[in-house]
C-alpha cells in the first residue's frame, strides 16, 4: 500500500476504533497495600484475542462492575507476577471472579488530531524524503574521552549529523550505552544544541537519558548535566535516586492532579457537577501545559515517551520552546510509522535506534489495510538512510552467538574483542556440565509433542515439554546452577501458567518463567526456551522469526529448545537446529537431547 497522509489517517482511526473497546481481565485476587490495590488477574477473550498483561497498560483506567463497583489508575504491571497495581481507587475492590475493564491511555487520539493538522501532516511526510538531503554537518574525529567506544559505537555517534539515521542495535551490542554517548557528544559538540530524546515506553526513556547522565559525569561535564530533564509522571523513581537534578520540577506533581482528576469524571446525566469537573480540568491540563512548555524552551535535552510527547507537541515543538536540532528515538522497531514520522517532524535531523530484528509495534486492528501502515516502522520505509550495525555484542558466548546471528544477522553478530579476553567474562559464560558431560551451548529436547487447547488455562498448552522443563530445573538446580541462572521462556501465557504451577509443586517458584514478549531486555546463563505450536502460522510468520529471535538472544551460556516433530519444521528453529548439530555432533552421541529423566507423580 502506497504511504500517504491519507493512508495513514485512515489506518489510525481504524487502529482508535480497535482500541477503544477496554480490555478485559478476570480478576484472580486482590489485596490491598496502603492506599494500593494489587489485582492478580488472567486475560479474558471476550471474542477476541486476550491481550498481553505488560508495561504499555501502565497508565490505564481501571472500571469494574458487579458485586462491588468502582475505578482506579493501573500505576504498575508486574507481567511475572500476572499483576497490576492500581492507585487513586474509588469504591470497594474488585472480588475474585470479577471482570475489571483496562482502558489504556489514549495516545491515538492526539497522534490523528496531528495528522489531521495540514502544517504538522505535510512536515512529518516530507522525512520520507530527508534521505536525499546533504548530512547537516561533517563527521569529526571524536575527543579522546569517547576511546571506550568499540568501532561501530564510534561511529555511530556521529549518526545525528545525517537528516535521518538507522542504529541497528541487536541484544548485548551496547545501544543504550551508544545513545548515551551520542547525547554527550552532541552537547558537546554544539553549543546551543537542543536534543529531543522519545521512545514507546517508560523503561526506555528513563534508560536512554540516564546513560547521557553517566557519559557526562565519566568524561567530567558536570556543568551540562543540569541542562537534561525528564518530562512525565511514570518515570521510574529508583533509577533516579541521586539524579534529582533530571527531573522537571512541577511535571510531576502537575501529572498526578490530572490523573487523579480524569477517574473522579463524574455522570453527564449530573450537568452541573460535569461541567464544574470539566472546567477544573482543563484549568489542571492548561497548568501543565506551561509547564511543559517553559520545560522545553530552558533545557537542551527532554526525555519524554511518544505517547507523552504527541498529548503535548505544541507545547513542545512551537517556537517558544526554541528549535530542536535533533531527535533521538530509543526502541524505534516498537514505534509504528506514523508516530515515528510525526517525531522526527520536531527536529532537523532524527535518528532511530532500534533492532528490527525483534518485536515489532503492537496494533489491535485486525484490517489488513491497517496493520500493513501502522505494522511498519522507520527501519522499513527509510532503508537508505544512513546506518550504523552494532555487530559486537558482549551477552551470549561464542556458541549461541553463533547460532543466533546465522538464523537472524546474516553472520554479521560477533562475540566483542575486549569481552572475548576478559576472564570474568569467559568465567561467568563457562558451559556447565551434567552427570560429567559439558552441555552442549545449544541443544533440542525432541520430546515435546503435540500442543492442545486448554479450557482450564485457557490457552494452547503442551503437557509433556512442561513435564520435561519441570524434570531439567530439578536437575540442574540440584547440581551447581542456582535459581537466578535459568530463564524459561514460552510465547504463550497458558503454557507459562502451567510450568509456573508445575515448578510451584516442586518448590522451585524462585526460577523465572516469562512470555517472550516480556523478556526483551532480560539475560541469563541458561535459557529454557518452549514454543509449543511452532507449526502454527503465527510462529511462521514474521511476528514468530521476531519472537524465536528474542527468545535464543537472552541466553548468556546455553539455549535448550523443547521441540516436537511439528516444531522443526518451522524454517527458524530448523535453521538453529541445523547450525547446532553441524557445531557440536561428535561421536558418541556428545549432542545427544539432554535426556532428564521425568520425575514420577
Amino acid at each position: 500500500m502506497t504511504i500517504t497522509a491519507d493512508t495513514i489517517l485512515s489506518a489510525l482511526e481504524n487502529e482508535r476504533t480497535a482500541a477503544q473497546r477496554g480490555l478485559p481481565f478476570k480478576v484472580l485476587s486482590s489485596r490491598r497495600q496502603a492506599n494500593l490495590v494489587i489485582l492478580a488477574v488472567e486475560p479474558m477473550r471476550d471474542g477476541r484475542s486476550s491481550v498481553a498483561l505488560d508495561e504499555s497498560l501502565e497508565g490505564s483506567r481501571a472500571v469494574w462492575y458487579g458485586e462491588t463497583s468502582g475505578r482506579g489508575e493501573v500505576v504498575v504491571v508486574d507481567p511475572d507476577k500476572g499483576e497490576f497495581t492500581l492507585r487513586f481507587v474509588q469504591g470497594p475492590p474488585p472480588e475474585a471472579n470479577e471482570r475489571v475493564t483496562l482502558y489504556p491511555p489514549d495516545f491515538i487520539t492526539p497522534l490523528i488530531e496531528l495528522w489531521q493538522r495540514e502544517p504538522s501532516r505535510k512536515t512529518a511526510t516530507a522525512t520520507l524524503r530527508r534521505t536525499e538531503k546533504e548530512p547537516a554537518a561533517k563527521a569529526k574525529a571524536l575527543p579522546p574521552e569517547f576511546d571506550m567506544l568499540r568501532a561501530r559505537q564510534a561511529q555511530a555517534v556521529s549518526l545525528p549529523l545525517n537528516r535521518v539515521g538507522l542504529l541497528h542495535g541487536p541484544p548485548g551490542t551496547g545501544k543504550t550505552f551508544t545513545i548515551g554517548g551520542m547525547i554527550a557528544y552532541l552537547l558537546i559538540r554544539f553549543r546551543n544544541a537542543k536534543i529531543l530524546v522519545s521512545g514507546p515506553t517508560n523503561t526506555a526513556v528513563d534508560s536512554a537519558l540516564i546513560s547521557a547522565d553517566d557519559w557526562l559525569s565519566r568524561i567530567g561535564r558536570d556543568d551540562l548535566r543540569r541542562s537534561m530533564k525528564r518530562i512525565g509522571s511514570r518515570f521510574d523513581a529508583q533509577k533516579f535516586h541521586g539524579r534529582d537534578h533530571l527531573l522537571a520540577q512541577g511535571i510531576y506533581e502537575a501529572s498526578l492532579e490530572i490523573s487523579m482528576l480524569e477517574l473522579e469524571e463524574p455522570s453527564k446525566n449530573d450537568i452541573e457537577r460535569y461541567v464544574a469537573w470539566k472546567e477544573k480540568l482543563e484549568a489542571a491540563r492548561a497548568k501543565l501545559k506551561t509547564d511543559v512548555a517553559f520545560i522545553s524552551a530552558s533545557s537542551r535535552v527532554v526525555a519524554i515517551t511518544t505517547n507523552s510527547l504527541f498529548r503535548h507537541f505544541d507545547s513542545i515543538a512551537q517556537p517558544g520552546g526554541g528549535v530542536w536540532h535533533f531527535a533521538i528515538a530509543d526502541e524505534a522497531s516498537q514505534i509504528m510509522l506514523p508516530a515515528a514520522l510525526m517525531v522526527a517532524s520536531i527536529a532537523k535531523c532524527a535518528t532511530f535506534a532500534g533492532d528490527p530484528q525483534q518485536l515489532a509495534p503492537i496494533v489491535q486492528s485486525d484490517e489488513t489495510s491497517t496493520q500493513s501502515i501502522l505494522g511498519r516502522t522507520a527501519f522499513d520505509v527509510l532503508k537508505n538512510a544512513p546506518s550504523v550495525f552494532l555487530n559486537e555484542q558482549s551477552r551470549t558466548c561464542q556458541g549461541a552467538c553463533d547460532i543466533v546471528s546465522h538464523t537472524f544477522y546474516g553472520d554479521e553478530l560477533v562475540v566483542c574483542r575486549k569481552a572475548a579476553r576478559d576472564p570474568e567474562w569467559k568465567r561467568t559464560r563457562s558451559p556447565w556440565f551434567l552427570d560429567g558431560r559439558e552441555i552442549p551451548r545449544v541443544l533440542i529436547d525432541d520430546r515435546a509433542g503435540d500442543a492442545n487447547w486448554s479450557k482450564k488455562y485457557n490457552g494452547k498448552i503442551r503437557f509433556a515439554s512442561a513435564e520435561i522443563i519441570a524434570a531439567l530445573v530439578h536437575e540442574l538446580l540440584g547440581l551447581y546452577v542456582e535459581a537466578d541462572d535459568i530463564l524459561v521462556l514460552t510465547p504463550f501465557r497458558a503454557q507459562r501458567a502451567l510450568i509456573k504451577s508445575m515448578l510451584g509443586r516442586q518448590g522451585q517458584k524462585e526460577v523465572r518463567v516469562s512470555t517472550v514478549h516480556r523478556a526483551q531486555g532480560s539475560e541469563r546463563k541458561i535459557v529454557i526456551f518452549d514454543p509449543v505450536d511452532a507449526g502454527s502460522p503465527f510462529l511462521n510468520s514474521e511476528t514468530g522469526r521476531r519472537l524465536i529471535n528474542v527468545a535464543a538472544s537472552r541466553a548468556q551460556a546455553h539455549l535448550i529448545i523443547l521441540a516436537g516433530d511439528t516444531d522443526l519444521r518451522n524454517p527458524f528453529l530448523a535453521a538453529i537446529a541445523g547450525r547446532a548439530r553441524r557445531l557440536w555432533d561428535r561421536k558418541g552421541n556428545y549432542a545427544n537431547p539432554l535426556r532428564v529423566r521425568l520425575r514420577q507423580a
